[in-house]
């Protein structure tokens, strides 16, 4: 046996990675295909002969006293496991045994078969490999091979330099690079794992090749640049870690024709920022590469991750002639580290002539895959043209990214009839249909256009009319429906206010809305009972404004959107289209009219000629009640936030309607799982669009038998709107990189009231009159067409369904006597925490502040905690460093030993729906931030538990652990049977 060597980095990862469970240990294989007369007796001595002369092949890994780790040995005669027929099973590699190389003949006919080689790759590389099918050619024709240096004198060599005095300088060299700052580019996803679909292999035009030499710098660093150009643009991250997949056989013309494991993996620590001349990009990325080859002997161990996204150069194949036998190879394996995501790039000489991406399926779905090749190309075409310009210009749009945008503009829409002029042509076409109705009462549309017509003419005579604002402080009702119809009939603009809100939010909402009446139950009940004036009703115009909307405000105080009549009517029309409402009859009005989820089916009944079930409160805060509902009244078509629902259907026997209209939130794989098992046949749409674009402008309808996604997507525009998705520059984002969603077309509101210059709305410059809406929202452009919402570009969140500024809440929280500096931040799902700096001298009443919130602002809008700070964390530019705002406690209270059964039930119970710790027995559920749909689940809970009924109004009139139980315990049968179920 020959002296050991010590194991090179690569080869440390690579057990490492086995070690771990990764891909990296599994053998490297090539497929020879080999046409023409064959000797196979000569084949078999060609490959023992190889064998024998490259001392790769006869290496083994193997412990040796005196070191801590495997050592490599180069044993005297080679092991190869041959096979020539398919019915023998191959010989597994093992490096330990010196079994590290395999070979396999399988003859397919009397001139036709296949030569697999099979090789470590701790004993070989895939250029290696290469080197190795080409010797073994020549061995079987007679020709000595090429032999250059092998794996014991590489490695021996490595030791040698690692030993020197020289290796310091390249150790601090990799410490010096910051690599632990960074972690890897955050790749699109995730996707479902597709087993298999992982590869796009694309040629690179001859006219692309070339120009890159116009380009002053070596090709491969330019090859390199624009892969990490394209990461850098797609992930939306500037700094980030990358890896290299160096041969050196490049690098040392001593290893050109050497047969061993000298691939190695670099790390980079990569910068792109996007106004960074390309010249200069290029420049510094050949730089990097240069003093990385110096340096690469002393690389540090532990590069690699499963999230790794890597380049690599490879040489093209060459088909091979032995006599008339004809050689030519299936290809190789692919590059080693097995990461997220690598560029093969294969080189003629010193010409690209093609790519492969190879990545993880579990993490890029193929289209992914597919899109970011041509990307690829696209920015290597675009780089002689644009060397001069910025990062964050160069052009990557290739044909399917602007098939992609293109398909975000909706079909042309048809002409559409105001609302007001729809129900009546109901009331004349089918006045006997059922039109409205609530727990107690039914409409017909002649009667709801009788009632509509009088109660507007009272409005006209008191001076409701065009540009005119009628606030409804009104509960979800049958009247609150009749009343905002007979307004817009009047020819007003309907205002809705929500009697729940705080009186300070109701009072602050009418003042800038500056109505010319308020109507709430007990005038609206006046109105209804006196006879109809004789008065003429003006004709509604589509430019009149139909009802204007408050939504929270960034600026601190809410902000009022106008919407017209044509407006609405383009977006009844489009979106009965695009839902498929014809297809509903009985369609449920579930949420406040104050937010405009609800008007989805509230004004789509309409289109579809339907009828119009309002769902009480109790109904909608009771997952038992809401089945009854669906079931008793027969619905077919609901439109709900995701969480809302979520609440309800958790529940023993959940009902769901035929369509279910998911909006305000995103929609993930739990909710559709529950949705699935509860209605296998329910139809499911997401629907989306701010409130400054008539409710909503994109829907993605998830048929029944449709697989389930991890997060709903969006994919059809409605009629006669058009969706952009833009960087800062506002020009059209690749396929993959993130985006704002600027919104265009006929459901653009008018703006916001007072406020006619808003810079979130502009003029289209691609159409004459026409108008932009920029949304704040980011979303990726899918490969499949459509897009998928990834957040927003400023700190709105959407809690319950309702859009939230976080600017509006530290406004009322600033307000509070006592505070100096306020903040709030998002923790978790949709969970507010506020915090409060006290003023000089001022000792803050925390539980006091917050109950006055609940005074002054909606209850989705209460921070569900608020944390008191001596000063607020700054960044240097003075903003506040959200980030380092401190978590929120995650328990409130110690545990409560002596407490009962039912107690500790119950406080259980609040803690994991609140997600902290521990709950105190006497702590208050409101107090610690529940909400209305935290009651849903926790009755629903308590229901399965316990086996008895659980009324949602006993948790709010009960709201502590311990007075809960009591009030359960008063209803008990017999005495200790709720603790005995309990228990």
């Amino acid at each position: 046996m020959d002296e050991s060597t010590a194991l090179t980095p690569r080869q440390r990862d690579i057990l490492d990675a086995i070690a771990n469970g990764a891909p990296d240990g599994s053998p490297l294989e090539m497929v020879i295909d080999l046409d023409g007369p064959l000797d196979p007796d000569r084949m078999h001595r060609a490959v023992e002969e190889a064998a024998a002369t490259f001392d790769a092949l006869r290496t083994a890994l193997l412990p040796v006293p005196g070191f801590r780790t495997p050592r490599q040995v180069v044993g005297a005669k080679p092991f190869v496991a041959w096979t020539d027929t398919d019915a023998e099973a191959a010989m597994p590699l093992d490096p330990a045994a010196g079994r590290v190389f395999r070979a396999q003949l399988s003859r397919h006919g009397a001139e036709s078969a296949t030569l697999t080689l099979a090789v470590s790759p701790l004993v070989c590389d895939r250029g290696g490999l290469t080197r190795l099918a080409a010797a073994i050619s020549d061995l079987y024709a007679g020709r000595t091979p090429a032999v250059g240096i092998g794996l014991a004198r590489f490695s021996a060599w490595r030791e040698e330099l690692d030993a020197s005095d020289d290796a310091a300088h390249g150790r601090a060299y990799w410490s010096g690079l910051g690599l632990e700052a960074l972690t890897d580019p955050r790749l699109p996803g995730p996707a479902p794992v597709m087993p298999g679909a992982g590869t796009a292999t694309r040629s690179i035009p001859p006219q692309t090749a070339t120009g890159l030499g116009s380009l002053r710098q070596p090709v491969d660093a330019v090859l390199q640049a624009a892969w990490w150009l394209l990461i850098a643009r797609i992930t939306g991250e500037e700094a980030f870690r990358g890896l290299w997949i160096n041969d050196p056989r490049r690098d040392y013309d001593m290893l050109a024709d050497g047969i061993g494991a000298f691939e190695d993996t670099l790390p980079l620590a990569l910068s792109l920022p996007g106004d960074e001349a390309i010249d200069r990009l290029l420049a510094r990325i050949a730089s990097m590469m240069d003093a990385h080859r110096d340096a690469q002997e002393q690389r540090l161990d532990g590069v690699l991750s499963p999230g790794a996204v890597a380049f690599a150069l490879t040489e093209a194949l060459e088909a091979i002639t032995v006599g008339s036998l004809r050689w030519k190879s299936r290809g190789r394996p692919a590059p080693r580290p097995a990461g997220a995501l690598t560029l093969e790039v294969t080189m003629a000489g010193d010409l690209p002539v093609g790519i492969t991406l190879h990545a993880d399926p579990a993490r890029m779905a193929p289209a992914a895959v597919e899109a970011l090749a041509d990307q690829y190309l696209a920015a290597l075409a675009s780089l002689p043209g644009h060397r001069a310009g910025r990062i964050a210009d160069l052009p990557l749009l290739a044909e399917r990214d602007r098939r992609c945008h293109a398909a975000l503009a909706g079909p042309e829409p048809a002409a559409a009839p105001s609302i007001p002029a729809l129900l009546s042509d109901l009331a004349a076409s089918h006045p006997d249909a059922p039109a409205l109705q609530d727990s107690t009462r039914r409409w017909t549309y002649r009667e709801l256009d009788e009632l509509v017509g009088r109660l507007a003419r009272h409005l006209h005579r008191d001076g409701v009319g065009p540009g005119r604002r009628v606030v409804l402080a009104l509960p979800r009702s049958a009247e609150l429906v009749i009343a905002l119809h007979a307004v817009m009939r009047a020819g007003g603009a309907y205002v809705p206010v929500d009697p729940d809100w705080p009186e300070a939010r109701r009072a602050a909402v009418i003042a800038a809305a500056d109505p010319c009446r308020v109507v709430d139950a007990t005038n609206l009940a006046a109105l209804l009972a006196q006879p109809a004036p004789d008065a003429a009703l003006p004709v509604v115009a589509l430019r009149d404004a139909a009802y204007v909307l408050f939504t929270s405000g960034s600026t601190g105080t809410p902000k009022g959107v106008v919407i017209e009549h044509g407006q609405l009517a383009a977006y009844v029309a489009a979106s009965g289209a695009a839902l498929d409402l014809g297809a509903c009859r009985r369609f449920a009005l579930t949420s406040t009219v104050a937010a405009d989820l609800g008007n989805t089916t509230l004004f789509g009944v309409l289109a579809a000629g339907g009828c119009l079930v309002v769902a009480d409160e109790a109904t909608m805060t009771d997952g038992a009640a809401f089945a009854r509902f669906i079931a008793d009244e027969a619905i077919d078509c609901v439109k709900i936030v995701p969480s809302h629902l979520a609440a309800l259907i958790d529940t023993p026997a959940p009902v769901l309607p035929g369509t279910l209209i998911l909006g305000g939130e995103s929609t993930g794989r739990p909710l559709l799982q529950a949705i699935r098992a509860a209605a296998p046949r329910c139809r499911v749409f997401n629907h989306y669009g701010p409130t400054e674009t008539t409710v909503g402008v994109m829907v993605h309808a998830m048929p029944p038998e449709s697989p389930l996604p991890e997060r709903l997507p969006l994919d059809r525009v409605l009629a006669g709107s058009r969706v952009l998705l833009l960087d800062p520059a506002g020009r059209p984002v690749p396929i993959g990189a993130v985006g704002e969603l600027v919104i265009g077309g006929a459901q653009v509101a008018r703006g916001y009231l007072g406020r006619p210059d808003d810079p979130a709305f502009r003029a289209d410059p691609e159409r004459d009159g026409g108008r932009l809406y920029r949304t704040g929202d980011l979303a990726r452009l899918l490969p499949e067409g459509g897009l998928q919402l990834v957040g927003r570009a400023d700190d709105q969140v959407k809690i319950r369904g309702f859009r939230v500024e976080p600017a509006e809440i530290e406004a009322a929280i600033l307000a509070l006597p006592g505070v100096a500096q306020a903040a709030v931040k998002i923790w978790g799902e949709g969970r507010l925490v506020g915090y409060a700096v006290p003023s000089a001298g001022a000792a803050l009443d925390l539980a006091a502040l917050r109950e006055e919130l609940r005074r002054r602002l909606p209850d989705a809008m209460v921070p569900a905690e608020l944390l008191p700070l001596d000063c607020l964390p700054r960044l240097g530019n003075g903003k506040i460093d959200r980030a380092a705002l401190p978590e929120t406690a995650r328990s409130t209270a110690g545990a409560d030993e002596a407490a009962a059964p039912l107690e500790t039930l119950i406080a259980g119970l609040f803690a994991g729906l609140l997600e902290r710790d521990r709950v105190g027995v006497a702590e208050n559920l409101f107090d610690l931030g529940g909400h209305s749909l935290l009651v849903i689940k926790l009755v629903s809970r308590l229901r399965k538990r316990l086996g008895v009924e659980v009324p949602p109004g006993i948790v709010f009139d009960h709201p502590t652990p311990a007075g809960l139980a009591r009030a359960l315990r008063a209803g008990e049968t017999e005495p200790g049977q709720l603790d005995r179920a309990a228990a």
